[in-house]
């Protein structure tokens, strides 16, 4: 009988994903993690994926599936690689992807060679998202919801850790994860919020804190000043709303330069690109350039591509130019239905 330790958010899909475990014949060992350090708490928050609210919900389907449950603590962590990652990004004028940083060094990191140390077979989590076994080795592949697939947020994954790895809901849709799990007499739980760690999901309030407020000009492309803006990290690429200028034509943030603090603006044309480059990458594919397609945000549509990787970068040219790509979110490259690898955007190129 192996063992699988299964992160336990105490939401719909992880919950459902521990007692298919179970059903399979699994010995399964729940784990909640403990991420928000105590000045970030907020309990009232009963979207946080988190929180003490998370915690309890996650005991009381462990006790009713009559499974071990333990709670992790990973504060320091949570803190180090995700938080304070977010709040340098957004201060660079970068807008960062936490679930992507907490899929790299939380979820499939530390639990991951936490769980291997304590004798794990494999560790399960409920995204959308497969693991296949190919002729090469292991591959991490879209889901069978195609509405749903989190295969973006899991290209972080080292490809020597995928054969350890579970995801029990890669053939399943969400709408029959809901169905099964009223069956099972489970009380409806709410969807875990995008940032598990920002009360009302207010990113500027959050950031704020951590950030001083330093006015800075509001610019054209051309350089002509057309007004003032409260501080870079409260912008990002592709922003309508918000830079509140009066103008002919409705404007769009398109550059963001931290260093000199000044926000650029322009027409919706302004925001095409045709290429970018990333870096901490990591290719689930041996091949280090070729024809693919890829995403620079969870509900973009994947566009074709070629793709090259030098010198530590990943540098991507598109068939077409794409609007609105975003320095600090992730590009993901797709061969069908197989993840090929991804990396953090730093740079884009007309």
């Amino acid at each position: 009988m192996k063992t699988v330790f299964v992160a336990m958010s105490g939401g719909i899909d992880s919950s459902y994903s521990a007692y298919l475990l179970k059903e399979e014949g699994y010995k399964v060992v729940g784990f909640t993690f403990d991420l928000l350090p105590s000045s970030l708490r907020n309990e009232r928050n009963r979207k946080m994926c988190c929180s003490a609210v998370s915690v309890d919900r996650a005991k009381n389907v462990a006790g009713r599936l009559a499974i071990p449950h333990y709670v992790l603590n990973m504060r320091e962590a949570f803190e180090q690689h995700v938080i304070r990652r977010f709040v340098e990004e957004y201060g660079m004028g970068r807008t960062p992807n936490p679930c992507v940083l907490c899929n790299r060094y939380i979820k499939f990191d530390l639990f991951l060679r936490k769980a291997a140390a304590m004798g794990a077979d494999l560790v399960a989590t409920g995204h959308y998202a497969r693991i296949g076994e190919t002729a090469r080795g292991f591959a991490l592949k879209k889901g069978a919801d195609g509405t749903k697939d989190q295969s973006y947020f899991l290209y972080p994954i080292q490809r020597d850790d995928l054969k350890m790895i579970d995801f029990p809901l890669a053939a399943t849709t969400k709408e029959t994860v809901r169905q099964m799990f009223g069956v099972l007499g489970q009380a409806a739980v709410p969807e875990s919020q995008d940032i598990c760690f920002i009360p009302d999901n207010d990113y500027r309030a959050f950031v704020r804190q951590f950030i001083p407020q330093r006015k800075g000009p509001v610019i054209l492309s051309d350089g002509r000043q057309i007004g003032d803006h409260e501080g870079v990290h409260l912008y990002t690429i592709g922003q309508r709303r918000g830079i509140n200028i009066p103008f002919k034509e409705p404007l769009y943030v398109v550059e963001l330069r931290a260093r000199d603090n000044v926000v650029v603006v322009g027409g919706k044309d302004a925001l095409a690109r045709i290429g970018l480059r990333a870096d901490d990458i990591n290719m689930l594919s041996s091949a280090v350039e070729g024809e693919a397609r890829a995403k620079v945000r969870y509900r973009q549509k994947e566009e074709k591509c070629s793709y090259a990787v030098r010198d530590g970068l990943l540098e991507i040219v598109f068939d077409e130019p794409i609007s609105s790509i975003t320095p600090g979110q992730s590009v993901v490259l797709y061969d069908g239905e197989t993840v090929l690898g991804g990396g953090t955007i730093r740079e884009t190129f007309a």
